[in-house]
């Protein structure tokens, strides 16, 4: 296992896609770090679940979208594992809201809720790289951060995932030569957010992925895994999402 004791930090790892990738990483032997930003419980779950079955995880939970809190995240990583190898930085989440309801407040939220926590993990994490001249970051972004599938209705995540393609081509050069960075898009993965979409939303996201169903989240950790084994690659935004943006444009 070429990951095997590799120390991973997974921002937002408490449920959903960010739980599947911890579990992946573990499993092929890495050290990860859990976080959450308000669901104490279900950041610990997952580290002890991980513990149970004889590997290495510990739970933080921390706003990451404010810098001291940021820096005091990664101290305490230092602290226990010495060193940071990987940073998923996957912390985020989707408020529906129609246009003409946008307000600003708003908007700064939701960069304070997806975009923030990247920049600034990122930063903490290439500092620590830098000094072994090694490393890899992946950012979790969306379908809705490619040009032209934005969705009406969640306007400002849209945005704030573009930006972090951006951002993530953008650091890609600036990190080169020996630190990594990548991005996956996820298209619809079978997360409890799925679950909450009514049958008839559902039936109708079904019919624009040509694969015919949903991507469970065990199935989008192998993205992960698969970039953070790969150090020839690095500035590309890896689409997983079953075909769907081959209908949409």
């Amino acid at each position: 296992m070429i990951l095997k004791n590799k120390v991973v930090v997974v921002t937002g790892s408490s449920s959903g896609i960010g739980k599947a990738v911890a579990e992946a990483f573990a499993k092929e032997g890495a050290k990860v770090v859990i976080n959450s930003k308000s669901n104490k419980e279900g950041g610990d779950a997952v580290a002890n679940g991980i513990n149970a079955l004889g590997g290495d995880a510990f739970h933080i939970q921390s706003d990451l979208g404010n810098s001291d809190n940021v820096v005091e995240f990664f101290k305490r990583i230092v602290a226990k594992y010495n060193t940071v190898d990987i940073l998923i930085n996957n912390a985020g989440r989707t408020i529906p809201q129609s246009f003409e309801a946008l307000d600003k407040q708003h908007w700064l939220d939701t960069i304070d809720d997806n975009l923030m926590p990247t920049i600034l993990c990122s930063k903490e994490a290439a500092r620590i790289m830098k000094l072994k001249k090694q490393g890899a970051i992946i950012n979790t972004s969306s379908i809705r951060g490619i040009d032209h599938t934005g969705r009406e209705g969640i306007m400002a995540y849209s945005a704030a995932k573009a930006a972090i393609n951006n951002f993530t081509r953008t650091l890609a050069k600036e990190l080169a030569p020996y630190i990594t960075v990548n991005a996956v898009a996820p298209g619809f993965i079978h997360t409890p957010y799925l679950d909450k979409c009514s049958d008839e939303i559902k039936q109708n996201w079904l019919k624009l992925i040509p694969i015919d169903r949903f991507i469970e989240p065990e199935e989008i950790a192998n993205s992960y895994i698969f970039l953070a084994s790969s150090p020839y690659i690095t500035g590309t935004i890896l689409i997983a999402d079953g075909g769907f943006t081959l209908k949409i444009g």
